[in-house]
């Protein structure tokens, strides 16, 4: 979890009302924070607790939220409006480094208080929601200096000199990753890469080299300045973007005067080929109100939700007895309809909220569907199966293109998704299996492998688009692998599980076609028993053939 410092002075400054030391606790409550205390410098200490909210990771962001609370909302004009200037990006750089954003913030009047708060928050956004630098880097300047349009282009490592901060000597980007500690520290996210990413200003002058470091000649901001350049380069345009309107409100919040600026890519993007920023991300919520009341079991009016929920930053609209939500500008972590109820819950205070007794008295058993899991688990152990256990959520192209599989299959997938690596919800555990044995090339052979765990399948009927299931599934690599082994382990398997079972003739790309077949109980169909395509093989880079296979748990009789 992000712990920020805290300028006391600064803040009470921030949030133009008095605060006295005992009651930061209280008010903290609102930001999921908690007061860890003042250090040896008289700082205060502040651990955030919700990791959706990155929009809270600084001074500014924390007195923002409990200005609100007040009524004290401030407006923020500049996600509307024209552009006052360019950022023009070169067509190499969508291999590299696609998305790029950028705004000037005029009459900031930086101070050496303001100007820690500013570092602090650039690095916390970059290192923490920007996963180091490699989804989200963000670079602060001196606007006087720079000279728009600013080009967003790449350049070979051996090419484009420029003094970068810290140094005195104009150095090479190959130099740079070598020499320079950032360049070492951050190297991992250009590697690969033939040329590296550059941005340089309308008369030549370089800014930085994103995401490694600025130019000490452009990229040193000093307290005195006034007008600011800020810019955010990455992987996720989503995330540049939002990182892009914290910054700004930030420096709103200080005094500045936002200016809008255009970026024109010559690709299309999700927003599509020219986009302004600040922008603002839509992740709106509508919801019925009676799932205030059943959530939260107390009944809420329309008036209370408007208020408590405009309070908190949000703007609301009501028709009839659905209320229309959109978070803040500095927000994009609206999910679920739980988390507007929550917000509404903190705003209006956890302490409202009568406790009440159990209504009923329970004693706690072992479900019957985890008896079976662990009776399972316990047979694939006895079989010489090695168990591992993966996260549920997967990148799209190792659900779909690395199994074979067409990409138009349905899948649960995150709609503000923060790293692609982590993008859908898995329908299947044969790519974790094969994910782990892509990493194994190194361990003696055979390789036995297996999983027992939840997967979601896509269903548009289901209450929430989805629904849970418990699937199996083993994985055999070696340089014998065949279907004739993995069946025969799972006819052990189902048989000490007292299953009745049988196969069925079928195709599935995933699989060698005449090698593969349909676990089937009754006349359902619970899962596959196959050699794995070579295909598929060569896409997860394993050198060995593989066999195995993959059942509903819950479907094979419970």
């Amino acid at each position: 979890m992000p712990t920020i410092s805290i300028d006391p002075q600064d803040f009470r400054e921030l949030l133009g009302f008095d605060l006295a030391d005992d009651s930061l606790a209280r008010q903290l409550d609102l930001v999921k924070g908690e007061f860890k205390g003042t250090d040896e410098d008289g700082q205060w200490r502040v651990e955030l607790n919700d990791t959706n909210r990155p929009d809270l990771w600084s001074a500014e962001g924390i007195a923002r939220q409990m200005r609100s609370a007040r009524g004290r909302l401030r407006d923020y004009p500049f996600f509307t409006g024209e552009s006052t200037g360019e950022l023009r990006v070169d067509g190499s750089m969508r291999e590299i480094r696609p998305f790029v954003a950028a705004f000037i913030a005029r009459g900031v009047n930086v101070s050496e208080r303001s100007l820690a708060q500013l570092i602090q928050t650039q690095e916390k956004l970059a290192e923490n929601f920007g996963a180091k630098r490699r989804d989200v880097a963000i670079g602060v300047y001196s606007a006087e200096k720079i000279r728009l349009p600013v080009t967003y282009t790449a350049v070979d490592k051996n090419e484009g000199k420029f003094v970068p901060l810290g140094f005195e000597e104009a150095m090479s980007p190959a130099e740079i990753l070598e020499r320079h500690p950032k360049g070492v520290e951050y190297r991992g996210i250009l590697a690969g890469f033939d040329r590296v990413p550059m941005l340089v200003d309308a008369e030549g002058l370089t800014l930085s080299m994103p995401p490694v470091i600025n130019s000490r000649d452009l990229g040193e901001v000093q307290a005195g300045d006034a007008d600011l350049f800020v810019e955010a380069t990455g992987t996720d345009l989503n995330k540049v973007i939002l990182a892009m309107n914290i910054m700004a409100c930030d420096l709103a919040d200080r005094g500045g005067r936002i200016e809008r600026l255009r970026t024109v890519y010559p690709y299309t993007t999700s927003l599509g080929e020219t986009v302004d920023v600040p922008h603002r991300l839509d992740c709106g919520m509508r919801i019925p109100r009676s799932e205030f009341g059943r959530l939260l079991g107390v009944d809420v009016t329309a008036v209370e939700l408007e208020r408590m929920l405009e309070t908190y930053g949000c703007e609301v609209r009501i028709e009839e007895d659905v209320i229309h939500v959109q978070p803040a500008p500095t927000r994009f972590d609206y999910l679920h309809p739980v988390d507007v109820v929550e917000d509404f819950a903190i705003t209006r205070g956890y302490e409202t909220f009568e406790p009440r007794m159990p209504q009923s008295f329970t004693t706690g058993r072992a479900d019957r569907l985890s008896q079976l899991e662990d009776k399972a688990r316990d047979v694939m152990v006895g079989l010489g199966y090695e168990e591992i256990i993966s996260n549920m959520l997967l990148a799209h192209e190792q659900l779909r293109g690395r199994m074979n599989q067409p990409d138009d299959l349905s899948l649960v997938e995150v709609s503000n998704v923060m790293n692609e690596n982590y993008s859908a919800l898995r329908d299947s555990l044969l790519p974790c299996l094969l994910r782990v044995e892509s990493r194994s090339a190194t361990a003696a052979y055979p390789h036995r492998l297996f999983e027992a765990g939840e997967v979601a399948i896509f269903d548009r009927e289901a209450p929430h688009g989805s629904h849970t299931r418990l699937f199996l599934a083993s994985l055999l690599a070696h340089r014998e692998a065949n279907l004739s082994e993995a069946h025969a382990d799972l006819e052990y398997l189902l048989h000490l599980l007292d299953v009745d079972w049988h196969l069925k003739e079928a195709e599935n790309a995933s699989f060698l076609p005449g090698r593969v077949a349909r676990i089937c109980v009754g006349d359902r169909d619970v899962g596959w028993l196959g050699e794995l395509h070579p295909e598929v093989l060569t896409r997860w880079e394993i050198g060995v053939p593989a066999a195995g296979f993959e059942l509903d748990l819950g479907a094979t009789g419970l």
